[in-house]
């Protein structure tokens, strides 16, 4: 072998080395990075106890509530991710701060609903695929909403949840393929009826009273048309709601979103229509389920419902 030729294979094993130390540093750097799962705790509210769990334990749980679980994968692995990062935004923010000290309550109504009985292998191998993954912006977790129908057409936080702070600026409207025939018509269309009598005790429990109820009108309609504010007419004036506020103190099974088609009072009865199941705002489970029946990809259906968001993996 000549000197110069063994100089070039001097000079290739050096090369070769250095790579292989470059790529075993980077891997190495991104194992520290990831960081390692948490552990959340779970407030069960029918059994009044508190559970630890790994939090992808807790993630396949919640999947199983929110979600059938025979529905297509990417629709399980989206709702997977934005779960997690409501979780993981809960644990980061207020530790400790529920029921027993639990960073979470296992209900739909306080935070997310909880089933582990309905976890499959589906549900199962959506939460593996994602593990870790969460929505962020500039590297900070978002308000990762979600709700089960659109009615067609997402909505801003301030029409759809009545968000006090500033609008966030991954929030957006959008067409939702949630109100299609294979939707159920309860999610898509909805008629409710109430007594002035019931909205007066429901906004009595908020703390707002009003009497002799003579009318209720829409005072607001955000961007997607949702009633942001509502105007109840009473002997005492003209009381002012959010849209959705109302909803929740009177009974958001039978008033299913504030996406308001009709509002009339008649003989001492309010009488509403309205579109969709649910605020409105982020990720619409149904329209998530119909995007994957299109083929579309779990990171393509969070980035639809959430604007200018990344995909961050935070534990392997």
């Amino acid at each position: 072998m000549t000197d110069n030729r063994r100089k070039t294979l001097t000079w290739i094993g050096i090369g070769l080395l250095a790579v292989i130390v470059v790529v075993l540093g980077i891997s190495r750097s991104k194992q520290v990075a990831l960081g390692k799962e948490p552990t959340i705790r779970v407030y069960i509210d029918a059994e009044k106890r508190v559970l630890d769990l790994p939090m992808e334990e807790y993630i396949a749980a919640v999947v199983g509530g929110e979600m059938k679980n025979y529905w297509p994968h990417e629709a399980l692995a989206a709702q997977a991710i934005v779960a997690r990062t409501f979780a993981l935004k809960a644990l980061d923010e207020k530790p400790g701060s529920g029921p027993m000290g639990s960073d979470i309550q296992a209900g739909f109504k306080e935070a997310q609903e909880y089933k582990p009985e309905n976890v499959n292998e589906a549900i199962r191998t959506a939460v593996k695929e994602t593990r870790g993954k969460v929505l962020t912006e500039g590297g900070k977790l978002i308000n990762a909403w979600f709700h089960s129908n659109a009615g067609g057409k997402t909505a801003l936080a301030k029409e759809g949840l009545n968000f006090a702070g500033a609008e966030p600026t991954y929030t957006v409207v959008r067409d939702s393929p949630d109100d299609t025939e294979d939707v159920p018509l309860s999610d898509r269309r909805w008629k409710a009826e109430f007594s002035t009598a019931e909205i007066e005790a429901a906004l009595a429990k908020v703390g707002l009273q009003v009497n002799s109820i003579g009318n209720v009108t829409i005072a607001k309609r955000g961007p997607s048309g949702r009633a942001e504010a509502i105007a109840i007419h009473h002997s005492g004036g003209v009381t002012t709601i959010g849209g959705n506020d109302l909803r929740v103190a009177l009974d958001p099974m039978r008033m299913r979103s504030n996406f308001l088609t009709k509002l009339e009072v008649k003989d001492g009865r309010v009488a509403m229509e309205g579109k969709g199941f649910g605020h409105g705002v982020g990720l619409s489970q149904w329209g998530a389920h119909n995007m994957a029946k299109m083929g579309k990809r779990h990171e393509q259906i969070c980035q639809y419902y959430f604007k200018n968001v990344k995909l961050e993996k935070r534990w392997a």
